[in-house]
């Protein structure tokens, strides 16, 4: 009888394909929800954005997530678009989920009324998560996910003549200055306080061998004209920290995907656009993050790579 040589190099690759096939076909680890740019408004559309039948669209994203039933859902910013009075209409309907959800605040949010921030984060709920200030961090066993303020800057969030307001003048001025495409008035940025927090969460999460997601309103990559006012330094903290493998935001409602350095940004399509509704489920494997579309919002398989340690994470 011809017997077949076993060769040890094959017989590894065979062991790793054989765990890789394994790891897929198991249940994920855990599943949550995002949607971006709802965007309520009572108004007739204007061009693409249909704003009224925003309400019609979430509801029904609603009824499918709870049948769905992911751990969590995030609302990634702009749940409504003009009079603080849209937030009646829009809330109890995204409220009807079953499962832990939350918001991340976008600048159609604060822009309602200059000065109202501190409204909004009490009708969102915010004022109950990380000390009232809009971003927040939450864990589930393994995982830590932190949730940004692209609103911390801003000119539209804060009334004229405030410290808050005139800081971020001189942010925006400095930029435009520069030439640079995300000095716009609709974008904001991070804090020095929230940055520095960012640090020690990720540095916490590190310690704790948890692998971290980060969402915010506003992308920081690709480089745009939709992007946080401070993305760069914001990436370069995400990059430093081994535990961060992807960015999930909205405002750029048109979507956009790209990966830098093993961290996948994902910019969700906004659901106020067109009469079709967008947004996904994503699934987290041990070695990847599986993301199914609904309507408009693409779906992906995004793989998990090890990171290389850089700089040792610090505060």
């Amino acid at each position: 009888m011809r017997r077949t040589r076993w060769i040890p190099g094959v017989a590894v690759a065979a062991c790793v394909l054989f765990a890789m096939a394994a790891a897929r076909a198991a249940a994920p680890v855990l599943s949550f929800a995002v949607i971006a740019d709802v965007q309520y408004r009572d108004l007739d559309a204007q061009g693409t954005r249909f704003y009224r039948e925003s309400l019609a669209k979430l509801a029904r994203a609603v009824e499918r997530l709870n049948a769905a039933r992911p751990a969590f859902v995030v609302q990634l910013g702009d749940l409504i678009d003009g009079a603080f009075v849209s937030y009646d209409a829009i809330l109890p309907i995204y409220d009807r989920l079953k499962m832990a959800h939350y918001h991340a605040l976008g600048n159609h949010d604060v822009a309602v009324e200059a000065g109202r921030q501190g409204a909004v984060l009490q009708r969102l709920g915010l004022d109950r998560l990380g000390g009232g200030r809009g971003y927040y961090d939450f864990a589930r066993p393994g995982w830590r996910f932190i949730v940004l303020n692209g609103d911390d800057l801003s000119v539209q969030a804060y009334p004229a003549g405030s410290p808050e307001r005139e800081a971020s003048e001189r942010v925006l001025a400095d930029l435009r200055a520069s030439g640079a495409k995300n000095a716009t008035q609709w974008n904001g940025g991070l804090g020095r306080e929230q940055l520095d927090w960012l640090k020690r969460t990720l540095a916490g999460a590190f310690a704790s061998g948890q692998r971290a997601i980060v969402f915010c309103h506003f992308p920081v990559f690709p480089p745009g004209d939709s992007t946080l006012w401070n993305d760069r330094e914001v990436i370069a903290i995400l990059e430093d920290s081994p535990s961060v493998v992807a960015y999930f935001c909205g405002h750029k409602h048109e979507g956009d995907y790209a990966v830098k350095s093993g961290i996948h940004y994902v910019n969700l399509k906004g659901v106020v656009e067109g009469e079709e509704t967008a947004y996904a489920v994503v699934e987290i494997y041990a070695d990847l993050l599986k993301i199914s579309g609904y309507g408009r919002e693409e779906s992906r398989t995004l793989a998990l790579s090890k990171r290389p340690l850089g700089r040792s994470p610090c505060v």
